[in-house]
């Protein structure tokens, strides 16, 4: 959790601006109204959006499955303020699995018609939108754990403190630029944009360095014959060839 509370974010924030927290705002609204109800929470969704730090990843573990029933809304997964989903693992007394996801153009490609298999224990997923669906469709109620990135709970109180930890620096700096950008001071704001940026750059630096990445690559087919032509004799070589029809 932050140090600061939203009223003190928004005190130096408005200060920082040159505005006391009773000026008024380009619509004629107090500054400060503004910049607690929408500029903060404006820069914690930007910062979310830039990178999932640690302090908001969640996991969940619920039954959610149902025979014969293959796509689960995020909100059916139990999932609050989801920006995406990191892993999910089917539990199972006999054989837990992890599923692996797969992208919707990829799964339409070799799975039209999931229908068509019979059902069974889900090996795959596909987000598509705010929902997933498995694969094979699952034959009888599975929990799942799910770890997922989330975006930060919305400021709504003056004693909230916000859900990123050791950021309390970056949200006002990143609140300032989104102030400037209301107020149309546009010279202001291209520079907090870059002191925003630097700082977003130093807080990626020190919590991306056991980043669990895994590269899954696809097996090499020998089967698939491209007609390449011979373009050592001619590069005109076939109708296939990107080259055909152009001159030796």
């Amino acid at each position: 959790m932050g140090d600061l509370t939203r009223d003190q974010l928004v005190t130096e924030i408005c200060d920082i601006v040159g505005k006391s927290v009773s000026g008024l705002g380009t619509s004629g609204t107090l500054l400060s109204t503004r910049v607690g109800t929408y500029y903060l929470n404006w820069s914690q969704r930007r910062i979310a959006r830039y990178y999932s730090f640690h302090e908001l990843d969640v996991i969940t573990t619920t039954p959610v499955t149902a025979a014969d029933t293959k796509t689960y809304t995020f909100s059916t997964l139990g999932l609050t303020r989801p920006k995406d989903i990191h892993s999910i693992i089917l539990v199972d007394s006999a054989n837990s699995r992890r599923l692996k996801r797969w992208s919707y153009k990829k799964f339409d490609k070799r799975i039209p018609d999931p229908t068509t298999y019979s059902t069974g224990r889900p090996s795959i997923y596909i987000r598509y939108g705010n929902q997933i669906e498995l694969f094979r469709i699952p034959d009888a109620v599975y929990s799942m754990t799910i770890r997922y990135p989330q975006f930060p709970t919305p400021f709504t109180t003056g004693s909230q403190t916000s859900d990123f930890e050791n950021k309390d620096e970056l949200l006002i700096t990143a609140g300032v630029m989104e102030t400037y950008l209301a107020l149309e001071e546009y010279t202001d704001a291209a520079v907090w944009y870059q002191r925003t940026l630097g700082m977003l750059k130093d807080a990626v630096m020190s919590d991306s360095n056991d980043v669990d990445w895994e590269p899954d690559g696809e097996p090499f087919n020998s089967d698939q014959n491209v007609d390449i032509g011979q373009p050592w004799i001619s590069p005109a070589g076939s109708p296939e060839d990107p080259l055909y029809g152009y001159p030796d």
